[in-house]
């Protein structure tokens, strides 16, 4: 076979069946291969490509073709047991640079938007497919400690089968770790690993102790009871009222039987035979409306990690300290002062790396502070600025932002902008304490022309 079928998973799994069937597979030149069972003395001749098997008149393998989903059923009734380790492939360090990022970056593998013609690709996962880090740079990254661990995926499939209802599968995937504590993994986490460029993943043929697996395998039944019970209350929600409804009609009907023969003078009405016969008949239509619950364990993988502390160093001062588990976990940043998860965080000029409801801005400088930095609010702004910066009012003496600030005219001293205003004559700023007001009309003159205004009404 050429290199495009032979290196694929979908090959790789057939082989591996058949190996776990003490069978031989063979490959051939011309795209197909051959499979001998011990119970087969002669060979089939499989192939994947659909123009090869009408050529050659062999069985086709696709991911929907009946041999295919004959092998997944054998698969999931004896159950298959996977061990796989893992390992970054270029060091941790890239690892992490690929999940924190101090540029702007765009998530290759969510949506895109198109706006003015410039693309720009927005997250759509539960979690971020990377931390944002805002206002700083990384300085450097520093792995404190690793630990190998291992964790344990069990798969379930969970049948609720009602006859009011058409029948409900759903998988069930609990993870744990070897002391029978449940670890909330990333969605669909064994999935990622396969498409991962990051990690390496690669098989393992250890085994599991036995009375460990059977440890886990009574911790993890609990939790699964406890989840299928509240999965129980919400698929028979709907069903309350429907079975309710056919009780009463069976109840109906039993009590009308119950007077025909009564009232007929034709039968002799034997009331203790009657009510057993109805009590027995009722339990048992009761029964027939009560949800089954059928459950099957479908897998377990068995994942060799390590769990990794590290340290990242920012450019303000700042570090970042954080873990995670190698293809389980992403790392998860704690606000210091907040004490909350955040997936976006601000570098900032007291040396903290905060959330974004933990920071304040100053208004004048546009510099980034923590919660804990001794700022000054301004009033009538409503922002922040730095407790040395602003200016202050000659007139009334606070000191507000610079956004507020207006120079008079007249001796260039700053005011704010409850004590300006402009003279009615050459319209000029001027502070409130320079200008003067006049009783005629009720003009504002700045002391130059309130000179000139005073010289003319001394001339009349």
């Amino acid at each position: 076979m050429t290199e495009k079928y032979s290196q694929t998973n979908i090959h790789r799994f057939i082989k591996n069946f058949v190996e776990s069937k003490n069978g031989e597979l063979t490959e051939q030149s011309d795209q197909t291969f051959l499979v001998k069972l011990p119970n087969n003395p002669y060979p089939t001749q499989y192939t994947y490509d659909p123009a090869v098997a009408r050529e050659k008149n062999a069985v086709l393998i696709t991911l929907g073709s009946p041999t295919f989903q004959q092998m997944l059923r054998e698969c999931s009734e004896v159950g298959t047991l996977c061990r796989i380790t893992l390992s970054p492939k270029e060091g941790y360090e890239t690892l992490l640079k690929a999940y924190f990022k101090d540029t702007l970056f765009t998530c290759e593998g969510c949506s895109k938007l198109t706006m003015d013609n410039q693309g720009r690709r927005l997250c759509e996962q539960p979690k971020p497919c990377y931390h944002q880090m805002n206002n700083g740079k990384i300085v450097s990254i520093r792995i404190a400690k690793t630990k190998p661990t291992i964790f344990f995926q069990f798969y379930f499939s969970v049948v609720f089968q009602n006859r009011l209802r058409a029948k409900n599968e759903e998988i069930i995937k609990i993870l744990v770790d070897e002391k029978g504590n449940q670890v909330e993994a990333e969605e669909n986490f064994e999935n990622t690993l396969v498409d991962s460029g990051q990690i390496h993943v690669e098989d393992s043929r250890a085994k599991i102790n036995l009375q460990l697996f059977d440890d886990l395998k009574k911790s993890v039944d609990r939790k699964l009871n406890a989840l299928i019970e509240e999965k129980l209350i919400l698929f028979d929600l709907p069903l309350i009222k429907e079975k309710n409804t056919r009780l009463r009609n069976f109840t109906s009907r039993f009590r009308r039987e119950r007077r025909e023969q009564v009232i007929s003078k034709h039968n002799n009405f034997d009331y203790v035979r009657w009510q057993a016969n109805y009590d027995m008949l009722l339990r048992r239509e009761e029964e027939s409306l009560t949800t089954a619950v059928t459950v099957k364990l479908l897998n377990l993988l068995v994942v060799d990690t390590i769990c990794v502390n590290f340290e990242i160093s920012i450019d303000n001062g700042s570090t970042v300290k954080s873990s995670f588990i190698l293809g389980i976990t992403q790392p998860e940043v704690i606000c210091p002062i907040c004490r909350k998860p955040f997936f976006e965080g601000y570098a900032t000029q007291d040396h903290f790396y905060v959330c974004e409801n933990c920071i304040r801005q100053s208004v004048d400088t546009a510099k980034i502070y923590s919660k804990k930095a001794s700022l000054r609010l301004d009033e009538t702004l409503g922002e922040y600025i730095e407790a040395d910066m602003g200016f202050v009012c000659s007139v009334c003496g606070k000191r507000h932002s610079r956004l507020l600030e207006f120079k008079c005219s007249h001796d260039h001293s700053s005011v704010c902008i409850y004590h300006y205003d402009r003279c009615d004559v050459c319209g000029e700023t001027f502070s409130k304490a320079n200008l003067f007001y006049t009783d005629e009309f009720r003009r504002r003159l700045c002391p130059k022309h309130a000179s000139k205004e005073t010289i003319r009404g001394a001339l009349t």
